[in-house]
């Protein structure tokens, strides 16, 4: 495919949004019979070739279209809010990770609290997309606005009890490998839901109504991992095993 993407939610309209214009004929200088892939953050991608250009709108002709199945198992991943710039980052490697959805979450701990929730959102979109373009990845995930723990946990979600997971460092923490290899015996593509605390880690009484319910605790390892970079492992952990061919 071209190496230049870019995204337009309804491919059948034939032309970019007018900011994806700006940016195909303005700082790119695309011109009429250039070759550019758009994607719909839905699993489809399309090869196109320029029409017309203006700052306003760039209008395309569709060549042929792909389809990309969605990933195996859907993550639902709770990211207590941490630094804004390690937040951007973190958003960005989830995107990459395939993560259907992200929620950061305003916890007790958190050392970050969002200034603004629209501008917040906002940025975080945008970060996402830009993910979305690098990676060649075609499904954008749903981010949802900052929000305590309980709204996290009370909305609405398919994902069993087996399959929600929750880092921690208690005594009574299981492996994650011995949690992962029970979600595997089910035999199908779980949906599965995680929940990686601020640094300091959930209150007693947050990891007590996680635990309500139905977040199992788990060991990463015997080292004490940074917030972003626990998240980080376990994201890719989980799309090594589940959304891989193996």
């Amino acid at each position: 495919m071209p190496g230049h993407r870019f995204y337009q939610p309804d491919l059948s309209v034939a032309h970019l949004t007018p900011e994806e214009s700006h940016h195909a004929a303005d700082v790119l200088r695309l011109r009429v019979g250039d070759s550019a892939a758009v994607f719909n953050g839905q699993g489809t991608e399309a090869r196109i070739r320029i029409t017309a250009t203006s700052s306003e709108k760039v209008s395309y002709e569709i060549l042929s279209t792909t389809r990309t199945s969605r990933p195996a198992s859907r993550i639902r991943f709770g990211q207590a809010l941490i630094k804004p710039a390690t937040m951007e980052l973190l958003i960005q490697k989830l995107t990459e990770l395939g993560v259907s959805e992200i929620w950061p979450i305003a916890s007790e701990r958190s050392v970050s609290k969002p200034n603004g929730e629209k501008k917040s959102s906002s940025r975080w979109d945008s970060i996402a997309l830009a993910a979305c373009k690098q990676s060649g990845q075609n499904w954008l995930p749903t981010i949802h606005p900052s929000a305590p723990l309980d709204t996290f946990l009370s909305a609405p979600d398919p994902a069993p009890a087996s399959s929600r997971i929750i880092g921690s460092l208690q005594p009574d923490a299981q492996p994650l490998p011995l949690l992962l290899s029970e979600i595997r015996a089910t035999g199908k593509a779980p949906s599965l839901d995680l929940l990686i605390g601020p640094e300091g880690d959930f209150t007693p009484a947050e990891f007590g109504r996680a635990r309500a319910a139905g977040f199992r605790p788990a060991s990463l390892g015997p080292l004490v991992l940074r917030s972003e970079t626990a998240s980080l492992f376990l994201a890719s952990v989980l799309h090594y095993e589940f959304n891989l061919p193996h």
